[in-house]
């Protein structure tokens, strides 16, 4: 444990955590867009900047990968630091300004228009890399990637064509802060998309029992071989979610022994 100072708070902290790490367990709120709990910090949005002094020289850190040091000094809303993230809250408004998400945050945070705003725009992507990360690391499916760089970076497919490595779980759409990447099921056809065009489209197999449609087949697979076979469970994977918890069809095919 070390003990560190936040905005004239002493706190003892884990050594192996993050600035964001503690100032978030302790209440403290540092704005973040790229930033989620179930994967490796990323600090491209550079909003979680906080200033830094004590057992570290003085200056400007990402709290999200900034790891806590014995005698730290950490001031999360210094004239510094509240200029900085001001200034990246206004390019990223003049980039996604009908993003809702983003003018929700920008608010809660004293911005409210940007001095950088050229005109309309629909692309609401903040180039984060969430969705990018999320699919790589956890799913294992790699559908998506960066293409581009400077101002025409995008989110998007090998060759911006529909992905064959997607699979259809919608991680990605749930995970985007500002809704940017889409799911959208339509009768049997479950398609992802973004403003830059389809990301990829399955039929939907239907429900045994209710007859609706329900999950793309690659989706199903992955389901299975992932957690059904690791985890010696049999799950009637004919089923959608709904029927599947009324007529509580999982049953144990083995048992783990501590």
């Amino acid at each position: 444990m070390v003990q560190i100072t936040i905005n004239n708070k002493e706190i003892e902290a884990p050594e192996s955590s993050t600035i964001l790490e503690v100032a978030r367990k302790h209440g403290i709120d540092i704005p973040t867009l790229c930033y989620h709990e179930a994967l490796e910090p990323y600090g491209v949005c550079r909003l979680c900047i906080v200033e830094v002094s004590g057992s570290l020289r003085k200056g400007i850190r990402i709290s999200c990968i900034q790891n806590v040091m014995d005698g730290l000094i950490v001031n999360t809303k210094s004239e510094k630091v509240l200029r900085n993230r001001q200034f990246l809250f206004e390019l990223l408004l003049a980039r996604s300004p009908d993003s809702k998400e983003l003018i929700d945050l920008a608010a809660k945070h004293g911005v409210y228009e940007s001095r950088f705003y050229e005109g309309d725009t629909d692309d609401n992507c903040v180039r984060c890399g969430l969705c990018v990360r999320v699919c790589r690391d956890k799913i294992g499916a790699f559908a998506l990637c960066f293409a581009h760089r400077g101002y025409d970076r995008m989110v998007t497919t090998d060759f911006e064509s529909l992905s064959e490595y997607c699979i259809g779980c919608g991680t990605c759409a749930q995970i985007c802060p500002t809704g940017a990447i889409r799911m959208k099921d339509e009768g049997e056809e479950r398609i992802i998309y973004t403003k830059n065009g389809m990301v990829a489209r399955f039929k939907l197999e239907t429900c045994d029992l209710c007859g609706i449609p329900y999950a793309p087949r690659k989706h199903l697979n992955f389901v299975i071989k992932n957690s059904d076979e690791s985890m010696a469970v049999n799950v009637a994977r004919d089923l959608c979610p709904t029927c599947a918890r009324r007529t509580g069809a999982v049953n144990l095919v083995g048992s783990m022994t501590l």
